[in-house]
């Protein structure tokens, strides 16, 4: 293994790099040392002062010492300097590694530059998020494109833990294959998945009761709420819905495609969902949705949600 600093001094908001970082450390800290050999300070309950004592302090144990904290971001400026000192004259064969979510304070960045190494790990903006998903998957040795990484936000939203979790299930199912396609990030992905959406969308304008409630009752064994599956289904139909207007004004289906500002395999089926859709039906369902939204809220009904939830679905598909 390649030989460490010192002392690290990690922070950003990029909570999924920093939280791979502590996982290796730990790992490495307990294939070292046994279970427990790393010590872990939770710096919103141990002020510096401890933390510097901890690191000072004389073991009889063998090999390298770990001990990370995490959360120093929550240190004021002026109780640093203990910390400061032992970063300054580290022990000989203790490795310190220091976690701040966000910021780190100035004076901690200066003193651990000289000792060891800072890195920044700052969250990408939501355009970057595919690219993001990109890196990260290449990291679990699977291969995305852009049009499977976007699929694999669209699945389970922005937020990075959830994105960088999804990606080391999604590599575990791929394998031995190291690559997947938008396709296949769809139909894969966690939670209320665009596919399953699309089904449900499908069965609706169609008029098909029975498949539209067994696509419903799919999801909803699968813990997902109806209340959560309103957004991304009306979401679906509108999409739906949009491209049968620009189908009815003349719209080219090439030239719809691109008007909708979706990856190609999204645009394709959304206007091929398009040619074939009831238009009554795909009306009914939109306003039948809006009344249900409103009953979610409180504004009436008095049914439970997921009765609600299947009434409505019957009735759209009616």
């Amino acid at each position: 293994m390649p030989s460490l600093k010192p002392v690290y001094l990690l922070f950003g908001d990029d909570d999924a790099k920093i939280d791979a970082w502590r996982a290796r450390i730990r790992a490495r800290a307990e294939a070292e040392g046994g279970a427990g050999a790393l010590e872990v300070f939770d710096a919103h309950s141990a002020p510096p002062d401890e933390v510097a004592a901890a690191v000072a302090a004389l073991t009889f144990a063998s090999g390298d010492r770990y001990l990370l904290v995490d959360g120093l971001e929550a240190w004021k400026a002026g109780d640093l300097d203990p910390i400061e000192a032992e970063v300054a004259s580290m022990p000989p064969a203790t490795i310190l590694v220091l976690i701040a979510r966000g910021k780190a304070p100035v004076r901690l960045q200066k003193a651990v530059e000289k000792a060891g190494e800072v890195r920044e790990f700052a969250a990408p903006k939501p355009w970057q998020l595919p690219k993001w998903v990109v890196e990260r998957a290449r990291e679990e040795g699977l291969e995305l494109d852009g049009d499977a990484a976007k699929a694999l936000v669209s699945a389970v939203g922005p937020r990075q833990q959830r994105l960088a979790r999804e990606v080391e299930r999604l590599a575990l199912l791929a394998h031995p294959r190291a690559q997947l396609s938008a396709a296949q990030v769809e139909r894969l992905a966690s939670g209320a998945q665009p596919a399953q959406v699309y089904d449900l969308a499908d069965a609706l304008v169609a008029g098909d009761a029975a498949a539209a409630l067994a696509v419903a009752e799919d999801l909803t064994s699968r813990d997902e709420r109806p209340a959560g599956l309103m957004f991304p289904l009306v979401k679906r139909l509108r999409e739906v819905h949009r491209a049968v207007e620009l189908l009815d004004a003349g719209v080219p289906a090439q030239t719809i495609r691109a008007e909708l500002k979706m990856p190609p395999w999204a645009a394709k089926r959304t206007v091929a969902q398009a040619e074939k859709a009831d238009r009554e039906a795909l009306e009914r369902a939109l306003w039948l949705f809006a009344d249900l939204e409103l009953e979610l809220r409180g504004g009436g009904g008095g049914l439970d949600e997921a009765t609600a939830f299947s009434l409505t679905l019957a009735r759209a598909a009616a």
